[in-house]
């Protein structure tokens, strides 16, 4: 589903709090055993730390009939919060939850949803009214029975107004029911008899012949529209160019010039625009050109003040004035903004192009946003057309020419024209990367070409790319290695297998963890101990990596000779200057084994990019190579931002540093974040505002000037 905007994130303080206790692990094995008492109290006591586990105890326990707890109410608002709060949560994260309790994950979530909606729905076909019906359908837009009820619900709401068979009914049906199947008969019948006689075929040449026929009739600009949209069904440059030749005097001429320009403009940049000058140069709105020309090569950025947003250009320069609850950066030509609640669409000159009709939106992309309008999901392009019908209660983003989609219950593959490319057949469904798509299909999962076809066909519980000739997969719990034809490298026989940085990755195995190289043979068999972030730390960094053997960590290369035997108490991230520890605080070391600064510190980092972080008596700082401070021990925390930056706070303001130790923005910030290649966004007050390192001045809007 389309995500929001990045600069709403920027709003936010995000704060880690410990994932795992007791309590819930003690709900799960209540559950287990259908204590459901216990189970209940422990749940309803967790939900503040750990909302999706939580919450899904809580769904599953007032779902389930056997206890005296059962409430579909109460399973259905405690599973949508279980829907929503498990996407926040980190890989390392699901998988501990599902050591408590095997069947907590996002398929057994939406599972539990869609069962709880099954029941709703047994009680709602008992009742068989239109209203029941459109609670149903506003309450589970995500049900296997959406369709059958939207079907009945239209069906019984139909046959009340053909009995009533006045033009207030159908009119009053319309309304109620903009998408419903029964749309266009409704439609036909309010009509003014003689058009509705006249062009009741719907052809093209009907609506041609009451142009001719009934110039002076009301009905003869609805006549005009069906000539271009049936002129143009396919939303190509080509159709709407034919259309102009054809029909030069038809009153959406213009309409048709200005979506030409929209579908060509793909890259809104200055050279974009002259070659659409020269390849059209009969378009009529010379001055709205000439604009765009000059609004190409505005850099603009959002900024907010008073709780409202706006644009401005890097000097400062009010550009487009805040009036809006919410905004994005620009993306093709045209930026995301909020009023009223609803999501819309600017371009640079402040001008509406996509009116404030939708409750979320995607920034373009190739032309195409995912857009959502009540509860369903559906797509436009630059003008506003619709491209996709909102119809969809799953909807992806293009790739490689691919969108995946969920209609009812099962994905499908369209191509941005919405023409159904793979036909809906799969349980889940991924985006194309190097012409080739993962695909769930009654529980297994396989990859699938452009056309459909499996190039790996489905046979396990999952699979993933180890590299371009072979596929980590996993059965009946346990991960192995195999080649595209299906041919068993390594059995099904390990904890984990880990896609490879370089020429090895880790393999772990009954707790152990060794490593294969890129042909799938074992270089160092499975035999070092876990430690806390293995994955990351664990994993050969240039040609060497952390071990931990006997509880002590050690530093070895890629063909398991030893660098730094395992004496350590911990070691840091690898790098020619190591922090290390041997029980007396933290110091470093050579990859030689030389103590180069004595273990001085409460805690240390690795060096890097010349420099690294140490602290002691509960404040950090930055030394250089030699122990020399480059910032004094003074602050509450210092995180790196990319290996030139580094983030430092006293606990409630922010500052930003260079990693070696110059001041850049003073530590007076309530956020900072890295948008784009030199250029900071920062929070204060609630409002923002920029950082431009190349010249290194601020960007604050001049409200005032």
């Amino acid at each position: 589903m389309p995500c929001f905007t990045r600069y709403i994130v920027l709003l936010l303080v995000l704060m880690v709090q410990p994932v795992f206790a007791s309590r819930i692990s003690k709900g799960f094995e209540a559950l287990k055993i259908y204590n459901y008492f216990k189970a209940k109290q422990c749940f309803e006591r967790s939900v503040k730390r750990h909302p999706a586990a939580a919450t899904f105890g809580l769904a599953t326990i007032y779902y389930r009939k056997d206890n005296p707890f059962h409430n579909l109410d109460s399973a259905l608002r405690h599973i949508l919060l279980a829907d929503s709060t498990y996407q926040l949560l980190k890989e390392d994260q699901k998988q501990e939850y599902k050591k408590y309790y095997a069947e907590f994950d996002y398929v057994n979530i939406l599972v539990l949803k869609t069962r709880i909606s099954s029941a709703f729905y047994q009680f709602v076909e008992k009742k068989n009214t239109i209203e029941v019906y459109n609670e149903f359908i506003s309450r589970h837009p995500w049900a296997n029975e959406f369709y059958t009820a939207t079907h009945k619900r239209d069906s019984l709401a139909y046959d009340l107004t053909l009995r009533s068979n006045r033009a207030s009914s159908f009119e009053k049906f319309m309304i109620d029911y903009p998408f419903s199947e029964y749309f266009n008969q409704a439609k036909l019948k309010f009509d003014d008899l003689n058009y509705a006689e006249f062009t009741q075929k719907g052809t093209l040449g009907k609506y041609l012949e009451f142009i001719q026929k009934f110039p002076s009739s009301s009905h003869s600009g609805h006549a005009e529209d069906k000539v271009y949209d049936m002129s143009t069904i396919n939303n190509t440059l080509e159709e709407y160019h034919a259309f102009l030749k054809s029909f030069p005097m038809n009153r959406n001429a213009g309409l048709a010039w200005k979506k030409i320009y929209q579908l060509y403009m793909t890259d809104f940049s200055e050279n974009r625009i002259e070659e659409f000058r020269t390849n059209f140069p009969e378009y009529p709105y010379v001055s709205e050109l000439e604009l765009d020309v000059k609004n190409s090569k505005l850099q603009l950025l959002p900024f907010n003040r008073g709780g409202s947003f706006g644009f401005m250009d890097y000097d400062g320069n009010i550009i487009i004035s805040p009036e809006y609850e919410q905004a994005a950066d620009f993306h093709e030509g045209l930026a995301l903004v909020v009023k009223d609640g609803k999501y819309g669409f600017i371009d640079k000159g402040n001008k509406l192009v996509v009116p404030f009709l939708y409750s979320s939106a995607s920034d373009f992309e190739k032309g195409r946003s995912v857009v959502q309008f009540e509860d369903k999901y559906g797509m436009i392009d630059r003008s506003g057309k619709v491209i996709f019908p909102f119809e969809f209660s799953e909807l992806g983003t293009l790739s490689e020419g691919l969108v995946f989609a969920q209609r009812d219950s099962l994905f499908g593959y369209y191509d941005q024209e919405f023409n159904l490319r793979i036909p809906e057949r799969f349980q889940e469904a991924f985006p194309f990367i190097d012409s080739m798509a993962k695909v769930q299909i009654n529980e297994q999962q396989a990859f699938i070409d452009v056309y459909g076809s499996f190039v790996v066909a489905p046979g396990y519980e999952e699979i993933e790319f180890f590299s371009d000739t072979l596929l980590i997969f996993k059965d009946s719990g346990l991960y192995g290695l195999m080649k595209l034809n299906g041919e068993v490298l390594l059995a099904a026989q390990f904890d984990r297998v880990l896609k490879p940085v370089i020429d090895r990755t880790m393999v772990v195995q009954n707790g152990k963890i060794g490593y294969i190289d890129l042909s799938g043979n074992m270089v160092i068999a499975p035999q070092f101990e876990l430690f806390p972030n293995y994955i990351a730390r664990g994993q050969f960094s240039s040609n060497l990596t952390v071990i931990r053997s006997k509880g002590k960590y050690g530093l070895m290369d890629k063909n398991g000779k030893t660098i730094l035997a395992p004496t350590f108490n911990d070691l840091g991230d690898v790098s020619s200057l190591m922090a290390f520890s041997k029980g007396k605080g933290w110091g470093y070391t050579d990859l030689l084994g030389k103590v180069i600064i004595p273990p001085t510190y409460s805690y240390a980092e690795s060096f890097s990019s010349g420099s690294a972080i140490v602290e002691l008596d509960g404040f950090q700082g930055l030394i250089d190579q030699t122990g020399k401070e480059l910032l004094p021990l003074k602050y509450t925390s210092l995180a790196r931002l990319g290996k030139e930056y580094l983030v430092v706070t006293d606990g409630q303001k922010m500052g930003l540093c260079t990693s070696k130790g110059k001041e850049l923005i003073p530590m007076e910030y309530d956020s900072i974040r890295n948008v784009k290649e030199g250029l900071f966004v920062l929070l204060k007050n609630g409002e923002l505002s920029y950082f431009n390192v190349s010249n290194g001045t601020f960007i604050i809007p001049r409200l005032n000037e």
